[in-house]
């Protein structure tokens, strides 16, 4: 109207109605709803479509899921919204610490086409069950004489090559220029999470008991997360 002035929210209020809308947040009530059902395998379906909906949003979908865990009044849901949390928050642990590739390595110098010079190499003398190198489909023998665009000329890189790997997240990709059978290839990796027992390859450990271990240690974590976060609210 005539004589009326516009009115323009300043910055901080902006801000202010941000962190409202994003914290107002609201669970799929359909979903939340079938979480109490009498139906086990309709409750199963509503806590798979939960966790989809929240691993699209984790950053306010986890609180809304972790007041729920606390408040609701039927213990089947609070009991369904913390197996929830715990998959979220395992997704988070798995997103943290070093890459890994899951190789054993040897030092090796080795000629590679188009470098005048010798280059320092790693060749692979063990592929780890279940790992990133097996899924990129690294091979025993396979000479790897580059990482994403760097080369090395020293006579001994392997540690070198180890502490490069675990600068990168999980789930980082990262290239490696391999030598097989004489022709020079280009094999793309996508890195694991740096398991418990990569610091001391002289422990034999069977998958079964590494697998163990790191749901242990997931567990731990989320027992640790949930802690903290009960103090916090």
């Amino acid at each position: 109207m005539k004589g009326m002035k516009r009115f323009c929210p300043g910055p901080f209020l902006l801000v202010v109605l941000t962190v409202i809308s994003a914290s107002a947040v609201e669970i799929p009530p359909g979903p939340l709803k079938d979480l109490a059902s009498d139906q086990f395998r309709n409750r199963k379906r509503a806590e798979a479509e939960i966790l989809a909906w929240a691993r699209q949003r984790p950053a306010v979908a986890t609180d809304a899921i972790f007041e729920h865990s606390r408040t609701s009044p039927d213990p089947e849901v609070r009991e369904r919204c913390l197996s929830i949390l715990k998959d979220l928050v395992a997704d988070e642990y798995l997103r943290d610490g070093e890459g890994y590739i899951g190789i054993r390595m040897q030092d090796e110098i080795t000629n590679v086409p188009g470098d005048p010079k010798p280059r320092g190499a790693i060749r692979v003398i063990q592929v780890v069950a279940g790992s990133a190198a097996e899924s990129a489909g690294l091979q025993l023998n396979d000479l790897i004489v580059g990482l994403n665009d760097e080369v090395w000329h020293e006579r001994v890189i392997s540690f070198a090559f180890g502490d490069r790997i675990r600068q990168f997240k999980p789930n980082a990709v990262v290239s490696l220029k391999v030598l097989r059978a004489g022709n020079l290839v280009e094999v793309p990796v996508k890195l694991g999470r740096r398991p418990l027992f990569a610091e001391n390859p002289f422990i034999e450990q069977t998958e079964q008991e590494v697998a163990e271990a790191e749901k242990a240690a997931q567990a731990a974590h989320f027992r640790r997360w949930l802690e903290e976060r009960r103090k916090r609210d």
